[in-house]
């Protein structure tokens, strides 16, 4: 299953949002404009249905409601988050959970309105939830939580539950790997900077660990040639180190572990393991960050290769990277544009104008036809600033 389209309102950036997204999807835009935030309202829904989760969690793990409320929000200011989930068959869900704070004094999230409707192949569809109901009206304190989230309310649409608590984000920072710190404490599902990944690693099954690391070890003897081997050990202290083999003087070489590792090559490494997970939707954020840019040039074709071969993980990327997005099997469906609005900032799909599709359609690449927008006008003045 992957999701198929997003609405939002009142998310951060977006006042109003509708998009619809493919298997492999690009978020291209210049700093600053909301690309991360839009990659968060999947996590967003990922956190109402983690074990230690919710509506508050989620909300509380973003600062509160007014971070979490558009600046831009005037009169209707509920925040509104709707995503449709298919199946290769074209059967899924509908979801639309809209809230807002209880009132001014108490700023704790509530329900507004909560849909689930289940869509078959066909085109037909079945209303499995709506909120507020008789129960809630009776009871108001039900709605500081969705139904979604609780297991006994849930049944119906238990499907939708475990689809997005299968959804996954990564952006790994390499030095919190290497020094080996802990996720912060009160942090929901895997750690979003990678520095849980060797505990991924050595909690898979030792035939899938050594399958996987196998065939990242494939892709590292090509960008790195002289490593010749890679696994997982264990120290003294029972703490797993990833140790990668590289030809030597001697004949037997010699190991090193992630703290002499690259940056790139443990970017790349929690990359290709992320992509081998059998989970949902992967978000990654900037993956082309600390890579060669030959590598980044072969990062589009990648995924795209990994997503036909194993499970098909859906991958929604954001990037500034023209390298990444010169493959010319992009297509313009496959890239969302995210711009600056009158009010915050609005998103283009795919490649927005008919102008831009033309370009790419007689044969220039997504970064060719594309990144030029990005580039805010102000930017020429950037060459006349003193330092």
């Amino acid at each position: 299953m992957r999701f198929a389209q997003v609405e939002l309102k009142n998310w951060k950036n977006f006042t109003n949002l509708n998009v619809g997204l493919a298997t492999r999807v690009f978020i291209v835009g210049p700093n600053a404009i909301g690309k991360s935030n839009l990659l968060d309202a999947f996590r967003f829904l990922r956190d109402l249905v983690m074990e230690g989760g919710g509506l508050a969690k989620a909300v509380s793990l973003r600062d509160g409601m007014g971070k979490v409320r558009s600046l831009y929000a005037r009169q209707d200011t509920d925040v509104m988050l709707k995503v449709v989930v298919k199946d290769a068959s074209g059967a899924g869900w509908r979801y639309e959970l809209a809230f807002s704070h209880e009132s001014v004094r108490n700023p704790r999230p509530v329900v507004v309105q909560e849909l689930v409707d289940r869509l078959e192949a066909d085109g037909r569809e079945e209303r499995k939830l709506t909120r507020p109901d008789e129960h809630d009206r009776g009871d108001r304190e039900r709605l500081t939580q969705t139904a979604l989230q609780q297991v006994t309310a849930n049944q119906d649409f238990r499907e939708l539950a475990d689809f997005l608590r299968s959804v996954s984000y990564l952006h790994l920072v390499p030095q919190l790997l290497r020094e080996e710190q802990t996720p912060r404490a009160g942090g929901l599902g895997p750690d979003p900077y990678g520095r849980d990944l060797l505990d991924r690693i050595r909690n898979t099954t030792p035939r899938q660990q050594k399958a996987r690391l196998r065939r990242i070890e494939k892709v590292l003897r090509i960008v790195a040639p002289q490593l010749e081997g890679l696994r997982l050990e264990l120290d003294a202290h029972g703490h797993p180190h990833l140790e990668g083999k590289f030809k030597h003087w001697r004949p037997q070489g010699a190991y090193q572990n992630e703290t002499q590792l690259s940056d790139g090559t443990l970017r790349l490494i929690g990359f290709l393991w992320a992509l081998q997970e059998p989970a949902g939707p992967l978000l990654l954020e900037e993956p082309e960050l600390s890579l060669h840019t030959a590598i980044v040039k072969r990062l589009a074709p990648f995924i795209h290769r990994a997503q036909q071969a194993g499970k098909g993980r859906q991958v929604i990327l954001s990037t500034h990277s023209e390298h990444l997005l010169m493959d010319v099997g992009i297509a313009p469906e496959e890239v969302l544009l995210v711009q600056p609005a009158t009010e915050g900032s609005e998103v283009i799909e795919g490649a927005g104008p008919s102008g831009i599709v033309k370009l790419m359609q007689s044969g220039l690449t997504a970064s060719e036809a594309i990144l030029p927008i990005t580039e805010t006008r102000q930017m020429a003045l950037f060459d006349r600033l003193d330092v």
